[in-house]
């Protein structure tokens, strides 16, 4: 399948351009009917078309500005998952990773213009098969020779690097940042950023070998030639390794310098929620307004209408009311380095990951089951954006994870987090109540005894500590920026309710008392569902033939029919 050259659309450069227009052309339209390997290749074009649309600088790599962001959740997200996360990779992981050395290096440079034009693909390689979160002891050497040149090799298999796309694709030649340990006379010197080609576009470099996992069992919703990817004494020259080659004084400390980009992909990569959400709602709603059943009275009505069918989607259109809002104020707080530490700052990128996480995972599920059968089947959409939630809540650092470091750091106290502004509120109450139970558990733990009792009684705890800190400043920011007050109570009682024994627990509601709550919000807010769902603004970027009755009778007379006149007796005399 060969690309085609395309007219872009062009705005000002002080402006994040809309991709409607983008949703127009045959290459955005749904493609069913093809081959994985063709779907790889035009995932690889979609890539390269949005990259020419946002057209993103150096400037907007370094210093993750608006456009950087809203690359991240543009609604089109949806209409390919997997080039997206090319592009993510692309930019975030592997630019992001070059840019620092792009003025002292002038091949680095020109292999970062290549990059941020999308001429090559570039892969991020960190995590191995046997070192996943692990990847601080990482295997995949890079030795130095002694001619100053390097050689990159895989000492074993389960030290292969595991899942970044390595296999030729659509002509396109492929590079990656490998992180591997430097090795400098049978010496670790530590992790260093390896730049490596994989392959010309139509083979593998020599030494690399590419192991396809996207051509084995299929990763629903994904298109992307994922791979387990090893290296065979591959010869660098001697600019191939990037930074100091002075051993560092605190290998810790080098490590997390050297994937530095892994914590803006954290905030990045998780506000990709925020378009899984909205499409998922947007179809869930608008099928639930055209499906109708019969009554009693054999008169039909729209299935919106049962509490259970409108419950959660607009509890699903509270979140979004206030994701936005928080994403940007953390955009703001994650830039701000005089005001906060970098793991503060990081900090604030783990909570957005966490809440934002929480709530797709627990909304997504629900309005795929309110579409009944029709929530499965891909051309709808729907399971695809699921796939991406379970996707997103492990990449760039797994949420549980990165959870109960910043909850066991929290708690041993190195650093802290904001203070709530409005401590009175309930989910204050609720944040502060975990604060004190956990500063309670970890002061009780002897020295003697503290792996031990760390891992049987606070990490259990420390993803809900974080979502806790979380819906707090959710809410906070809400009202800040003056979120409707219907669909933020409404919020507020879905959070609540993720752990509404502990509110009865602590005498500040009754199991009654919340029913009337939350149904009061639910009936101010039912009238206006279908105003809601419009102000999502999705028409351009919904291709699920459910939501309207013509396009579902249109895609029906589209699929292959079978007739014929075959007799055959069931009942033989």
């Amino acid at each position: 399948m060969s690309s085609s050259k395309l007219d872009f659309v062009e705005t000002a450069n002080d402006l994040t351009p809309s991709t409607v227009p983008l949703t127009k052309l045959p290459l955005f339209q749904p493609r069913l009917s093809i081959t994985r390997e063709e779907a790889f290749e035009i995932s690889y074009q979609r890539a390269q078309v949005l990259n020419r649309h946002y057209r993103l600088t150096i400037e907007d790599i370094i210093n993750l500005t608006p456009r950087f962001f809203d690359m991240h959740r543009d609604d089109i997200i949806i209409r390919d998952i997997g080039s997206h996360a090319l592009l993510s990779i692309q930019h975030n992981l592997a630019a992001g990773t070059l840019a620092p050395y792009a003025k002292e290096s002038p091949q680095v440079e020109q292999l970062l213009e290549r990059v941020l034009k999308f001429e090559v693909s570039a892969a991020f390689m960190l995590t191995e098969v046997g070192h996943g979160l692990d990847a601080k002891n990482l295997e995949t050497e890079v030795r130095l020779q002694p001619d100053g040149s390097f050689i990159l090799h895989t000492p074993r298999p389960d030290a292969a690097k595991f899942v970044p796309p390595s296999m030729p694709i659509a002509g396109l030649p492929r590079i990656a940042v490998v992180m591997a340990k430097l090795m400098v006379n049978g010496e670790d010197f530590g992790i260093r950023p390896v730049v490596v080609a994989l392959s010309d576009g139509f083979q593998m470099c020599k030494g690399v070998t590419s192991r396809n996992l996207s051509l084995m069992p299929y990763m629903g919703g994904i298109q992307s030639p994922y791979a387990i990817t090893s290296f065979d004494q591959v010869a660098l020259p001697p600019t191939a390794v990037l930074g100091s080659m002075e051993k560092p004084a605190d290998m810790r400390a080098n490590f997390f310098h050297q994937i530095s980009r892994v914590a803006p992909g954290t905030l990045a990569m998780s506000m990709i929620m925020i378009p899984a959400l909205r499409i998922v709602t947007y179809i869930t709603g608008k099928y639930s307004l055209r499906r109708t059943v019969g009554v009693a009275n054999k008169e039909r009505i729209p299935i919106i209408t049962f509490r259970t069918q409108h419950q959660p989607i607009l509890l699903a259109l509270a979140q979004l009311a206030v994701m936005t809002p928080f994403a940007d104020q953390c955009i703001k707080w994650f830039k701000d380095t005089t005001s906060f530490s970098p793991e503060v700052r990081h900090g604030f990128a783990v909570i957005l990951k966490a809440v934002f996480i929480q709530m797709a995972q627990r909304s997504i599920p629900e309005l795929v089951e309110r579409c009944g059968a029709q929530g499965l089947f891909q051309h709808n959409q729907i399971c695809d954006a699921d796939n991406m939630v379970r996707a997103c809540a492990i990449s760039e650092g797994d949420a549980l994870v990165v959870s109960i470091r910043l909850a066991v750091e929290l708690c041993l106290g190195k650093y802290e987090m904001p203070k709530a502004t409005m401590p009175d509120c309930l989910l204050a109450k609720y944040e502060a109540g975990l604060a004190d139970d956990a500063w309670e558990t970890v002061s009780s733990i002897p020295d003697d005894e503290r792996w031990r009792e760390f891992n049987r009684l606070l990490i259990p705890r420390c993803r809900p500590i974080v979502q806790g800190i979380g819906h707090r400043m959710v809410y906070e920011t809400a009202v800040s920026a003056g979120v409707d007050a219907d669909l933020l109570a409404l919020y507020e009682l879905g959070a609540i309710k993720e752990n509404l024994d502990w509110y009865i627990e602590k005498g500040l509601l009754t199991r009654a008392k919340f029913r009337h709550m939350e149904n009061k919000a639910l009936d101010s807010l039912e009238p206006r569902l279908g105003d809601l769902l419009d102000q999502l603004n999705m028409d351009e970027y919904v291709t699920a033939p459910i939501i309207e009755q013509s396009m579902f009778d249109e895609f029906v007379q589209s699929l292959p029919k079978f007739t014929g006149n075959a007799e055959f007796p069931l009942l033989v005399s």
